[in-house]
């Protein structure tokens, strides 16, 4: 009788490794890292604001100001506070401003011009009133005005309180007036009467006598009121005239508003790049992508740069790149006697550097003398311009055999090899072609090139591959999409023995190298490594 035994390995859970292919923990260094590697980014955003600093000095009008002193005197007995806190509101009324634009023809609202008046109360005395104008003249001729109606208003609103109270007091004049008339009659009447009525009238007397000093003190305070009055205003007025206010300089404006502008430009930039880098999910350290894919980064390199002219630099470490990658493919296509080499190159979101890297690797094993024949998978089918330019532009023999490039007819990724099912291959026209099932028989190397897409899949390309070699750019593709193309691999049965990283941060300290159980690592047709199921 047979036991069964449990194979635990069979059902693997969910590893909790999965969460760790992220990006890491938020630190100092990350930061650094983070603002090292977008520098281009944030030092042309403060570059813009530094422009736009320097252009706002230059094409936006600077304005001037003029300033004027007034000694404003302050009746006797009243808060000395109070009363500038009343003068100020005086200036700022429309009223004024209103008498200042007629006066000067400005086309301008009372609050604009308000707008451009400053007041500062220097003592309770004192106050300097300071406006700006489009020019030096401008900013003088409206400081003085100002001045003038402000003086002039007050001076009319004083009048006008010393005249209401003037009239109240003629008002209890005229009263008064009137009863000391009366009681003068009822005295002249009471005197004739006799020695009877002679208390009566002495009562009467004194009764006018208290009118008459109300009428006297009544006189005495309209002429107070009125010297008072006149003496506050004359006493008020300008205490030091208007003068224009020496400003910045151009060069020191257009200084500090370049310096105001590169600031604030590189404040946006950093903040940018940072919350870009806090909330973006896509990996870019060697070691995420080699433990979201399961297998190893075998060769990381920096961004592809392009051939820009006079830059003999750029071509050159374009080149180095493409040399590191193109000699670690070769590594899987050491080809052994009599049996080609049948490899698959994938972009993962990665289409021109893949592109780049499957025409430099044709031109290479075609300049050892291989014959090289590389099938196009890819959406937009750039190979078969992009190898025979390149190799033109580095061979000159016409003798010697040159990569062909294959695409497929109707849906390329969709398209079954010649090793496929005879049933399923005449659907990719391929057979009904003579020359290039004569390539397929002859090549020593097959590389094909497929833009991998979790919505299309890979189960057609053991068809055209027998080994799998993905294209991966630092920074563009999430832990998500890249364990999804590594599951994809492994369901198409192709192995996966490395990576490919292109745009790899130069500051990178990570190995990229995947953790392989010795139980996994030997399976065929899996997709090895920590991530491997």
């Amino acid at each position: 009788m047979r036991t069964s035994a449990w194979l635990v390995e069979a059902e693997r859970p969910e590893q909790p490794e999965l969460d760790e292919a992220g990006p890491g923990l938020v630190s100092l260094h990350f930061l650094r890292h983070a603002l090292r590697r977008r520098w281009r980014a944030w030092v042309g955003v403060a570059v813009l604001g530094m422009v736009l600093g320097a252009a706002a000095a230059v094409v936006l009008p600077s304005s001037s100001s003029a300033t004027v002193t007034l000694l404003l005197a302050q009746p006797v007995g009243a808060d000395p506070s109070m009363a500038m806190n009343t003068d100020v509101s005086l200036l700022r009324t429309r009223t004024v401003a209103s008498r200042v634009i007629d006066d000067l023809g400005l086309d301008l609202q009372p609050e604009q011009l308000q707008g451009s008046v400053t007041v500062t109360v220097a003592t309770t005395t004192v106050l300097v009133v300071e406006a700006q104008g489009p020019d030096p003249e401008e900013a003088v001729r409206r400081t003085g005005a100002l001045s003038k109606a402000f003086l002039a208003f007050r001076r009319e609103t004083m009048e006008l309180q010393a005249d209401a109270q003037i009239d109240r007091y003629q008002a209890r004049l005229e009263e008064l007036g009137k009863q000391a008339t009366t009681f003068t009659a009822q005295y002249e009447v009471l005197s004739s009467s006799g020695r009877q009525a002679q208390a009566q009238a002495s009562e009467v007397l004194t009764r006018r006598a208290q009118v008459a000093a109300q009428i006297s003190e009544l006189e005495q305070e309209i002429e107070r009121t009125r010297i008072t009055t006149g003496a506050v205003i004359g006493a008020s007025g300008v205490l030091d005239p208007t003068s224009l206010v020496v400003g910045r300089s151009a060069l020191r404006t257009t200084a500090l508003n370049t310096a105001a502008g590169l600031i604030v430009g590189g404040s946006v930039g950093v903040g940018w790049v940072l919350l870009a880098a806090l909330l973006s999910q896509r990996l870019r350290r060697r070691e995420d992508v080699a433990l979201a894919l399961g297998t190893s980064v075998r060769c990381s390199v920096g961004r592809l740069p392009g051939r820009l002219p006079g830059l003999a630099w750029s071509g050159r470490r374009r080149q180095a790149a493409l040399d590191r990658l193109v000699e670690t493919l070769g590594v899987v296509t050491e080809p052994e006697p009599g049996v080609p080499v049948r490899l698959g190159l994938g972009s993962v979101q990665s289409a021109a550097e893949t592109v780049t890297v499957a025409s430099a690797f044709a031109v290479e094993q075609a300049l050892h003398g291989r014959r090289v024949l590389v099938v196009d998978l890819t959406e937009r089918g750039r190979l078969e311009h992009v190898v025979p330019g390149q190799w033109a532009a580095v061979v000159h023999d016409v003798d010697q055999p040159a990569p062909e490039v294959v695409r497929p007819v109707g849906v390329p990724l969709r398209s079954v090899g010649p090793s496929g099912s005879p049933s399923r291959v005449a659907t990719t026209g391929l057979l009904r072609q003579g020359a290039v099932r004569e390539a397929w028989e002859s090549a020593e190397v097959v590389l094909t090139v497929v833009d991998t897409d979790p919505a299309v899949g890979l189960e057609h390309l053991p068809a055209w591959a027998d080994q799998m070699v993905l294209v991966v750019t630092a920074g563009r593709s999430t832990a998500e999409r890249l364990r999804t193309t590594a599951e994809l691999v492994r369901v198409a049965g192709l192995s996966l023995p490395f990576v490919l990283m292109v745009g790899a941060d130069r500051h990178d300290e990570s190995l990229g190298r995947a953790e392989q159980p010795e139980d996994d690592a030997s399976a065929p047709g899996r997709a090895t490594g920590r991530w491997g199921r």
